[in-house]
Parts: C-alpha cells; structure tokens; sequence
C-alpha cells in the first residue's frame, strides 16, 4: 500500500488540492490563535489548505518568532523570582491589593492600573511563547518597553514596588517605605519598615534603627561639638528636634503624590541674625543623621508681604531632597492630613508624651529655635492652634509656669517664666543662637 498524504515520509502535506488563497484578517487571526494554541504552522497549513509559506508569511508579520522549521521559538526565561511571576499570575487586581497593604504612601492612579494590567497580560503572553513582536503588538508598546520587561531592567512603579518589597514582610501595622526615589518616582530604594500609627517610644527606635547618617553629619556636628561616636546614640534625639522644626516655619513641600507620598524641608532664615546660619547648619545636620540629603541653597529675596514691612530682608535658605521619610514624619508623627498645614492645624502627637524627657526637650527646643521669642520677663513660643499643646508638653517636662495666651478667646502663644525657660533650656544649647544667648546672659 503507497502511503499517502500527511503519512508520506513522515511529513505532513495537504492531501488536497490547495486552494488560491486571498488575504483575510480573520484567517489570519484564526491562524495565529491556532498557533498560541500549540499548533504547528504544517498542521495550520493542512488544515486550512494553504501553502505553509502563506501562515509562515501571516504570523512573522503579526510579531510571530519561529525558525525555518516552523517551530516555536523558546523564549528566554523572565528575570524575575518564582514568588513573582505566581503571585503575577493571580492578576492585576491582586497585585494592586499586595502593593497597597505592603507599601506605605503609594498612590495608584489610572496608568498606574493600566500599567498593571499590561504587565500581567505580557507574562502570561510570554509563558505562552509568545515572542516580543506580537506581544508588542497586543498590548500596544513599544518592542524595547516588552525587552526591558522580561529582561527586569525596567518596569511599571507599581510593579517595581512589588519586585522590591514582595521578601520584605513587615509586621502587623507596619509598611514598608523608599527613603529614596529617582526623578518621577520610578526607582526607589533604600527601603525601611514604618508604622501605620505610633503605639509606642519603641516604633521611633525600630525607624532609626534602620537609617544610617550621612558622611557629611559628622563634620557638621563637630561644629557643635558633638563627636562621631556620639552620633548613633543622638539620632533620636535630632530626630526630635527636626519635628520640631517641621511644627515651627519651615516649609514642608509635597505630600501625596501621583506615585509615592514625599516631601521635602526648606527652612528659610532672615539674614538679620548672623546665628540664623548656625541654626541651618545644625538642621542640615539633624536631616543628615537620618540619611537625607540637605544643603544652603541661594538666599531669597524678600516677596509677597515680605514686601510691605518696613525693612524687608533676604533670608538663609536650606533645602532637603524629597523623601517618603519626611512625609511619613509629617502624616505619621505630627499627625497631619495632606490637606493640614502646622500654621492652621494642630497637630495630634499624643505619643511623645510618653517619650523620654530629652526626647521631648529637643522637640521643644526645635519649636522654639524656629517660632521663639525672649521677652523682658517671659519666653513666648508663637504656635497659634498647638499654644495648649506646647503648654502641656511643657508643665509635664517641669515647666510649672508654662500655659497658653488668648487673644479673642483663642489660644495663640504659649509662654513661661524666663528664669525657668533658662533651665530647661527652651533653646538648643547646640545651637546657640540668638535666642539663646539672649536668654542665658540674662538670667
């Protein structure tokens, strides 16, 4: 018996005529879910009866990789752990879901969904065969974005942030938060563990602990005569003062963001006092403790009302990077909205009560160095909706004279006996600044 048609030499061939066969783009579609199916391009080719040449042609032409024996192409192996790619595999919305209860201050905006999306449908393409053309072609980006996909060196923020917390677990109430990010957000890094809310003295030493001081924070506090083995053990403690200082006038930019919630410092200082520069300096050095960028930027003139005074002034300026960090300070510890400023907000810090005694003095001291003022027989620290606040922190620290001053039935400063501030002090003896000294020489 003569064998004939797909049994003949093993090989697979019509065994009927083929037909003239004219483009059309549902054949086409038709061939190539056959082929993401598992078929063969003879196999198509036989049972669609057209030349094999015709489907090769069609599928290269919709992003199709196969060498001249129409097989599939293997493709390479995604860059990616195990964990990922299942938990990938659940879907977009799952992702979301882990992204948002792991990582503190992400936003997740509508690209950001879409992105996801597209993510998700790439690695199931790619686990499919799938080459980099057509699943360019499917999701409707360019070849290198799919390349740079499967080779890890670039994805979607929010799959970034999935690949880079996914082996960090954190503990019940905490999150997990880049100290840095690239320009638009795309690359974070340095990731460290927060608290949700603070419970506790001990939530403020787990943060720390995860920080480490910049080069520059030990040349910067010899200035004030604190040695670099000093450092460590005084990060709480500058940690405390640059809260103060965000609850005072320096400005805090930023806040939820398209991406992650951050934000940066920029303390501005009149040049009428020459210790105004010692008091930025010191600063620079609290955010540098904490592994932050900050340095003196160019001193800005005068604007705005600034103008209408009788002498208006340039003014020292200093700027931070914008960190995740910084904001989680501003929402977390001062206990402010996105929404709330220290100006017209009061701030719901009911924790540091229960801090260490020199925790809470370097607060006040931060306060006080930004929004003090020494009078003939008092300090007044100006702090229009925290006056009760500042007061009460004050008695509890042994201030007994400290208590908030009304003007039109509300609370606008908080003051004390000078003699007693002078004991505390209520102005850092780091810094020394006018403030300071004024206070000191007189009591």
């Amino acid at each position: 018996m003569v064998p004939t048609g797909s049994e003949s030499a093993g090989v697979l061939e019509p065994t009927a005529k083929r037909h003239r066969w004219r483009r059309n783009d549902k054949d086409v579609q038709r061939w190539a879910e056959l082929f993401r199916s598992g078929k063969s391009v003879l196999r198509i080719a036989l049972e669609e009866q057209v030349a094999p040449s015709t489907v090769s042609a069609e599928l290269h032409k919709l992003g199709f990789e196969f060498r001249m024996g129409q097989h599939r192409v293997e493709q390479p192996p995604l860059k990616y752990p195990n964990q990922f790619i299942d938990l990938i595999g659940q879907g977009h919305e799952r992702v979301l879901e882990f992204v948002k209860g792991r990582v503190w201050g992400i936003g997740v905006t509508e690209m950001g969904k879409k992105q996801v999306e597209s993510f998700c449908e790439f690695v199931r393409l790619h686990r499919r065969g799938v080459g980099v053309k057509e699943i360019a072609r499917t999701l409707g980006v360019h070849r290198t974005t799919v390349a740079e996909w499967r080779e890890g060196t670039d994805q979607p923020y929010l799959i970034r942030a999935l690949r880079d917390t996914l082996s960090l677990e954190p503990r019940p109430g905490w999150k997990l938060l880049p100290m840095r990010l690239s320009s638009g957000g795309g690359e974070p890094s340095q990731w460290v563990h927060v608290p949700e809310v603070i419970t506790s003295y001990d939530d403020i030493l787990h943060v720390l602990e995860q920080v480490r001081p910049l080069k520059e924070t030990y040349e910067r506090a010899a200035t004030f005569g604190i040695p670099k083995e000093r450092i460590e053990a005084m990060k709480p403690e500058l940690f405390a003062y640059t809260l103060g200082i965000m609850v005072g006038d320096s400005g805090k930019l930023g806040g939820a963001q398209n991406r992650y919630a951050s934000m940066n410092l920029d303390l501005q200082l009149t040049t009428k006092q020459p210790t105004n520069q010692r008091l930025g300096l010191f600063v620079m050095t609290c955010v540098n403790s904490l592994g932050l960028e900050m340095s003196r930027i160019k001193d800005k003139p005068p604007s705005g009302v600034q103008l209408l005074g009788k002498n208006p002034t340039v003014s020292y300026r200093w700027s931070s990077e914008r960190s995740p960090l910084l904001a989680w300070a501003f929402s977390t510890c001062l206990g402010l909205g996105w929404g709330e400023t220290t100006t017209t907000h009061p701030v719901r810090m009911d924790w540091i009560r229960a801090t260490p005694y020199q925790f809470r003095v370097r607060f006040i001291q931060g306060a006080s160095d930004s929004d003090g003022c020494v009078k003939p027989s008092e300090v007044e620290i100006a702090s229009v909706p925290n006056a009760e606040f500042f007061a009460a922190l004050l008695r509890e620290l042994g201030m007994t004279t400290a208590h908030a001053a009304f003007e039109k039935g509300e609370p606008v400063k908080t003051r004390m006996n000078r003699k007693q501030a002078s004991t505390l002090p209520v102005f850092s003896e780091f810094v020394k600044s006018y403030r300071y000294v004024k206070l000191m020489q007189s009591t």
